[in-house]
């Protein structure tokens, strides 16, 4: 499946789903469209189950109770009561609802699933949740409540309420009963057959989706990183030399070489940042030959926060990169147990729902977006700090330092938040917990990880949205002239954002003035200038 451009229809034919099909499907509001091949082998395995069922034949959640219980064997009669009995027992989620764009994904990613047609859901239960995304018909999901071991079984089970007309919805804004919705709409409740609770629910559709999500906003969020980075060099007058590429090469990692070629891009046609010759020769000014022991006030190079962007945001590229091919393979998976094949004998009975993989990326992708919050904070820290920061005024005040305490504020911001980001980074993968008398003895918390990276996203956009104003109001207060001297993408950058054109007074609260820069940075405007302006591995190097 494509990622250039969107289209009326998503087709979903349980190939590849990219991070960014899911973000159009999810936040651009696209519907999907069940691939007809997919159509045909989905009624053919739920038809095969069916027999299966009836015939008696010993496969889980057909014919046998659920978890622990499989030791049980359920008569055919009770077949359809079963899965009834397991939605309902295991939509047990509490705290604040998915917000609709994250219920979208899920739906969308576990239709993806279904279409392989390997899990026994029925063709009619296929079309209802295609037609729950095209109708913008939001099933009530509860954030809390999952374990991602046989996958997320509990937001699955909340999301499944609604194909069977029970349970709650949003729907043009509003929680509503989903029967009266489905009624509303000439939508048929879904009468689950043998498996067919069990094929909606037991997969990990939800960590998924939300990892995809944040994944997407995470490569915007290191643009946007390279963006300020490129900034704050230029503002305090660094050295360019790190961003060369021929040292850059030999440390052999192919995402610092890509910053850095990102880094040279951003600061092209800019006079502030100085070469390294440049630098050397104002060194040898101030300290000629045979001077003696001379404090020359310069530096030939700069604190890591400057010097050492590519090996940082170097490894968050590649960080990202491992993390999307993991979670876009888990996508586009049959993640779900057992798998329906040719025969009873042959059906997979194994643990193909569990949510190690996407679990384990989003810890990787947590520490990745913690350590982009430290290091835009600590370049923070810089412009503002006015041991450190050159020619601006403490605290990048407007006149009157002092009696101005210009962005004093937002640095405490960025700091309280940078230190959070460091509890949320901590592993989720590893806190296993068991359940299900002791059947669920290693589980992923995969939904847990996934949850802390979306709010990583919010977190770090806001220490970004900080550093951008920063960045900003120093532009502002650069020496005369200066300003001219920023690179074209950073000056145009500026130009573009609607949010201080002219430099802060402490005269309106800060954080009213950091929520209109969030909102600019975080916007399509701003994602389609970077997307455009910073190139990650994409092209060749130099």
């Amino acid at each position: 499946m494509s990622e250039a451009g969107a289209s009326a229809r998503q087709v979903v034919d349980g190939e590849r789903l990219s991070i960014f099909d899911i973000w159009r499907v999810a936040v651009d509001g696209v519907g999907v469209e069940l691939a007809p091949e997919c159509e045909r082998a989905i009624e053919a395995t739920h038809a095969r189950v069916q027999e299966w069922g009836l015939r008696q034949e010993p496969i889980y959640g057909v014919n046998t109770g659920f978890g622990e219980m499989i030791r049980v064997a359920i008569p055919p009669e009770h077949g359809s009561q079963l899965q009834y009995n397991l939605l309902r027992s295991h939509a047990a989620g509490w705290g604040e609802p998915f917000p609709d764009e994250v219920v979208r994904a899920v739906m969308a990613v576990r239709l993806n699933c279904l279409a392989q047609g390997y899990s026994g859901v029925s063709i009619e239960g296929a079309h209802l949740l295609e037609e729950l995304i095209n109708r913008r018909i939001h099933p009530i999901i509860p954030q809390q409540g999952s374990l991602g071991a046989s996958g997320d079984l509990g937001p699955l089970a909340q999301m499944a309420l609604a194909l069977i007309g029970e349970g709650e919805v949003r729907y043009e804004g509003r929680r509503r009963k989903a029967a009266v919705v489905l009624e509303e709409h000439g939508l048929r409740p879904l009468v689950p057959g043998f498996k067919e609770g069990l094929a909606l629910i037991n997969g990990t559709a939800p960590m998924t989706a939300v990892a995809a999500l944040a994944l997407v906003d995470s490569y915007h969020l290191l643009r946007l990183a390279l963006l300020v980075s490129a900034d704050v060099v230029q503002c305090l007058g660094g050295s360019t030399q790190p961003f060369e590429h021929r040292g850059n090469a030999l440390k052999n990692h192919a995402g610092q070489v890509s910053v850095a070629r990102a880094m040279r891009e951003l600061l092209a046609g800019g006079s502030l940042a100085r070469g390294h010759e440049a630098l050397m020769e104002a060194m040898r000014a101030q300290a000629p030959a045979g001077a003696g022991v001379v404090d020359t006030k310069m530096y030939l190079q700069n604190a890591y926060s400057l010097r050492a962007v590519p090996q940082v945001l170097g490894m968050v590229v590649e960080t990202l990169d491992f993390c999307r091919r993991a979670v876009e393979e888990e996508a586009s998976s049959v993640n779900d147990n057992p798998l329906i094949f040719d025969t009873p004998e042959t059906s997979f009975h194994g643990a193909n729902f569990h949510g190690q993989y996407v679990a384990m990326a989003c810890d990787y992708l947590n520490i990745a977006l913690t350590e982009v919050g430290v290091l835009a904070e600590r370049q923070l820290n810089r412009l503002v700090d006015p041991h450190l920061n050159g020619a601006l005024p403490a605290f990048l005040a407007y006149r009157n330092t002092g009696l101005g305490l210009g962005f004093q504020g937002g640095q405490y911001l960025a700091v309280s938040i940078a230190s959070e980001n460091q509890n949320l980074a901590a592993p989720s993968s590893i806190k296993s917990i068991s359940s299900n008398g002791q059947n669920q003895d290693v589980v992923s918390m995969g939904l847990t990880a996934a949850r802390r990276s979306r709010q990583l996203v919010e977190n770090v956009g806001t220490i970004l949205a900080v550093a951008v104003a920063a960045c900003r109001q120093a532009s502002h207060l650069l020496p005369p002239g200066d300003a001219e001297r920023l690179s074209p993408v950073v000056r145009e950058f500026h130009a573009r954002m609607p949010v201080l054109r002219e430099p802060y007074r402490d005269d309106v609260p800060l954080n009213e003035l950091i929520a209109e820069v969030r909102q600019w940075v975080m916007g399509r405007e701003a994602r389609a200038f970077l997307e455009a302006k910073v190139v990650l591995g994409e092209r060749e190097t130099p």
